[in-house]
């Protein structure tokens, strides 16, 4: 006997030894029967076929039938042909289509091909109850259970659009409906198919006919006493529905706001006032349904609102002034009314006057209350505020006074009630005025010049407000006054247009008019800068050239100047500059021994000139 392992090599060597089947795919076809284009309803098949090529054994295959990319259908077999039956077809079926075959590593599809199916089956509306109340719900029902799909059902009522559902499995939606029309309505639907590339309409349902039937909740309003209320009456108000006997009913009192509210008919009393005058309405609501009364009334006033007023209507401070409140009473009802005074909530007197006296503990927020029959009114608050009279002024300058030039004077007040009119007086006359109404208590004045120091000491600022007999006067102006400085002398020390060199010379630069500080700039002719600067508190300054030389010489100048910013020159003053004595005797010195030498020089060489024709003359006479 073989054994096992043998057995499996005798397996192994027969498997090897069987033939293996080659095989190609030909082509792949997809056929609608009985056509591309049908009606819905009709029975439809798709055929699929494949034509493949072998070797010996037919191969084992997989078709696979595809809706826009998705399988809907998928067979192993050995056939090369695949039927596909749609009995009946609906709009859902349509799309393109394509047929997919599958042996082992290789795969072929068929040529897309679109299948249209026309038509969509009418739907069916059913509703349930058929005759209601107003604000009652109905309920709709739509249906068409030959489609397929996604579906939305819409819903109408009156050929008004009222909702859409999506259908169920089943191809059926529903809708609760709430109708509030009276009378007869109009049901209908339709519904839309969603596909792939497109979507269908049907076709309306059939029309169901629903009865409305009024909701009999409309309520009854009545007022008591009709006529003749007046304020502090007692008034009632009904809301009366008792020919409805259920409870499931909501009843409401309003006038701007809700006033009451019950399940059943009721009356709501009230002490009027005023304010009360105006539309009431009762109103009844059941569910969504609501019904409404409205009626009217008018409250004639007990007395009016009271007043408080203020005599004068503006006081300054220690100036005497009365509250006082009044009020005006239905002529019919002629009623006994109590009035009290009141500052900041607090009492301060009943009746209906008060006298006081402006001032800073009395500023502040009066009113005042009138009572009768429990009626109680208040006044708008009233706000007492005691003026304050203008304080003595004071009168400054701004910036300098120059002589002879344009300045400003400034007139101020720390305190006083606004309007503050400011008048500026010189010499006791009047100068100028300025009317000033904040938010400065403060005016401004320009004046042209003044002729001498004196003349500041001349103007004076009044200020008044409205306190009467009230003017204030300030002290006379105090301010400083900046004289300009008169045209400037140079002089030399020691005196003099000549100078000996090496001596010291002193430039000295004065002037005769104007306020210190001077500043005092020394020049020499023809430079654009000064060689030497100096500031002093006197009327002169001076600048002293040590051991001076001989390019010292020439001309000098110089300028003055102090806070008025007008700086003014000197004349020019010229100075030589000699020799000094020793300078002198040495020069003569020089000459002399020069004229010395040329002398000698001279006897010499006449001696010498007159040597060759003694000699000659000698040899002549011997």
């Amino acid at each position: 006997m073989c054994s096992a392992s043998c057995q499996a090599s005798h397996t192994l060597v027969l498997t090897n030894l069987l033939p293996v089947s080659e095989f190609t795919i030909d082509w792949v076809k997809l056929t609608f029967f009985p056509g591309a284009m049908v009606d819905s309803g009709t029975n439809l098949t798709l055929h699929c076929e494949a034509k493949i090529s072998y070797s010996s054994v037919k191969p084992a295959l997989t078709f696979r039938l595809l809706l826009d990319g998705k399988i809907i259908y998928s067979k192993n077999t050995s056939d090369t042909m695949l039927e596909l039956n749609l009995a009946p077809a609906r709009a859902s079926n349509s799309g393109f289509y394509k047929c997919e075959i599958r042996i082992r590593n290789k795969e072929m599809s068929s040529e897309t091909q679109r299948l249209t199916i026309s038509g969509l089956q009418t739907p069916t509306l059913r509703v349930h109850p058929s005759t209601v109340y107003e604000g009652d719900e109905v309920t709709a029902t739509c249906s068409a259970p030959q489609e397929t799909g996604s579906i939305s059902f819409h819903f109408y009522k009156d050929s008004e659009y009222i909702t859409q559902v999506q259908s169920s499995s089943n191809s059926t939606a529903t809708a609760i409906v709430k109708v509030f029309k009276l009378g007869n309505i109009h049901m209908y639907c339709n519904y839309q198919l969603s596909m792939s590339h497109t979507t269908a309409l049907s076709s309306n349902s059939n029309t169901v006919e629903v009865s409305v039937k009024e909701l009999g909740i409309t309520p009854l309003i009545g007022i008591w006493p009709q006529l003749n209320i007046v304020e502090g009456d007692r008034v009632s108000i009904s809301c009366n529905v008792s020919h409805y006997t259920r409870n499931d009913v909501e009843i409401f009192l309003t006038k701007d706001k809700l006033l009451h509210k019950d399940h059943t008919s009721f009356r709501h009393s009230f002490q009027a006032k005023v304010e009360d005058s105006g539309d009431y309405v009762c109103k009844t609501e059941k569910g969504n349904v609501q019904k409404t009364t409205s009626a009217k009334l008018d409250v004639a006033i007990l007395f009016s609102t009271p007043v408080l007023n203020m005599a004068p209507v503006e006081v300054f401070e220690r100036q005497n002034f009365t509250l006082s409140c009044k009020s005006s009473t239905n002529t019919q009802r002629k009623p006994n009314v109590n009035y009290s005074l009141y500052k900041e909530q607090h009492r301060l007197k009943s009746g209906h006057s008060l006298s006081l006296t402006a001032s800073q503990a009395n500023n502040g927020r009066y009113f005042c209350v009138a009572e009768a029959k429990e009626i109680r009114k208040t006044s708008t608050q009233l706000t007492v505020t005691a003026k304050v009279p203008v304080s003595t002024p004071v009168i400054r300058v701004v910036g300098r006074v120059i002589l002879g030039r344009p300045f400003k004077l400034v007139c101020e007040s720390k305190l006083g009630m606004l309007p503050i009119t400011f008048t500026l007086l010189r010499d006791n006359k009047f100068e100028a005025e300025v009317n000033v109404t904040g938010p400065f208590r403060r005016a401004l004045f320009n004046i042209s010049s003044i002729p001498s120091r004196q003349d500041v000491h001349s103007f004076v600022c009044q200020a008044r407000n409205q306190a009467p007999q009230i003017i204030r006067l300030s002290q006379p102006l105090d301010a400083p006054v900046i004289e300009t400085v008169s045209k400037p002398v140079l002089t030399l020390d020691p005196k003099g247009y000549t100078v000996t060199e090496g001596m010291n010379l002193t430039l000295c630069c004065s002037v005769h008019q104007g306020t210190a500080p001077f500043t005092f700039a020394f020049y020499r002719d023809g430079a654009t800068s000064p060689f030497f600067n100096t500031s002093s508190s006197r009327k002169q300054g001076s600048y002293t050239i040590e051991s001076v030389r001989r390019d010292h010489g020439g001309g000098y100048y110089c300028q003055a100047s102090n806070e008025a910013n007008e700086t003014k020159r000197s004349d020019s003053v010229p100075f030589g500059v000699n020799l000094a004595g020793w300078k002198k005797a040495a020069i003569a010195a020089l000459c002399f021994l020069l004229l010395l030498v040329i002398v000698i020089i001279l006897i010499l060489f006449l001696k010498k000139a007159q040597a060759p024709r003694h000699t000659k003359r000698t040899k002549e006479l011997s």
